[in-house]
């Protein structure tokens, strides 16, 4: 009898950042811990309900089997959501079984701000020895009503020491905004008061998404319909986000900060130094408001919405 082989396939994290889609991807834990913010709710919608942690061997393993297939990777990621909640210690351990492996250029993860603050200074100095290089932080809002109202589960103030402990140590920190967050009431003070923390934390990278209550992405939908339903949260119109992105961008001061929108779902998608190209992308938000209403309404509706 002849037996059949069956090639193991790694596990790879659900979702990654765009700028990360040559990267080496690997799982280190399953879903989101937290799983708590009415925004989001996408691990579960995406068949991942609960959350688990992976043993080193298991990674390590995964790492092995990825490289086999991609020995010329120059990048690598570590997910799910928050990949630290593995524990310091199995975090490191797989980072420097990467590196010496093989030498990455870059190797990036997704971090909540809350698990880095109970890390603390020294673990984040231990993560940076480690070989950890840049951080995708989920900053949304730099409003704290706005971030309670979302059940965050973090404040404006614990994101902007944690960066600086990153920057301290020499990880680069990108930060993701999520245009919409405030809704139709609330939009001004939410923008305002992203801005204001962009400015003094100064982070390396901001990625701009614009909020998405999905119904059908496989699983259960948005948490956030349940608020939209009841009327304590009145979604955000298309022209609202535009307006939103355009507001920030003339509150934002002249950085060396790295601004992006590098998502489909963003209705306009501007990048550039905030230093150097910032006038340029608001004449661009310019020029699209200029357009005529029926011009815009149908570029909103030709965008869509995806994860």
């Amino acid at each position: 009898m002849t037996g059949i082989m069956v090639q193991k396939k790694p596990e790879t994290p659900l979702i990654r950042p765009p700028s990360e889609w040559r990267s080496l991807l690997v799982r280190v834990t399953r879903g989101c811990r937290w799983n708590r913010c009415r925004f989001c709710g996408i691990y579960p919608a995406l068949g991942e309900p609960g959350f688990s942690r992976r043993s080193a061997a298991e990674i390590k393993e995964d790492i092995d089997l990825l490289l086999a297939r991609h020995p010329r990777a120059r990048t690598a990621f570590f997910g799910d959501g928050d990949p630290l909640e593995a524990g310091l210690e199995v975090f490191v351990e797989v980072a420097r079984y990467l590196r010496s492996r093989l030498p990455v250029e870059r190797l990036t993860c997704y971090a909540r701000a809350s698990t880095l603050h109970r890390l603390g200074r020294e673990g984040v100095q231990v993560l940076a020895r480690a070989g950890l290089n840049r951080v995708h932080m989920g900053l949304e809002s730099g409003d704290p009503e706005t971030l309670r109202f979302h059940r965050k589960g973090q404040s404006p103030e614990m994101v902007q020491r944690v960066t600086t402990w990153l920057r301290d140590a020499g990880i680069q920190v990108s930060w993701y905004v999520l245009l919409g967050l405030g809704g139709r009431d609330h939009w001004q003070r939410h923008i305002r008061r992203t801005a204001w923390l962009i400015n003094t934390s100064r982070p390396d990278f901001v990625r701009l998404r614009r909020l998405w209550l999905y119904r059908e992405a496989g699983g259960p939908p948005c948490p956030l319909w349940e608020q939209v339903r009841d009327g304590s949260f009145v979604e955000q119109t298309p022209e609202g986000t535009v307006l939103e992105l355009k507001l920030l961008l003339e509150l934002l001061e002249p950085l060396d900060t790295f601004f992006v929108c590098d998502h489909a779902n963003n209705y306009i998608n501007v990048s550039g130094s905030l230093q150097e190209d910032r006038e340029e992308m608001l004449a661009e938000l310019h020029a699209f408001l200029a357009l005529p209403e029926e011009e815009r309404w149908q570029h909103y509706r030709s965008v869509g919405s995806r994860i």
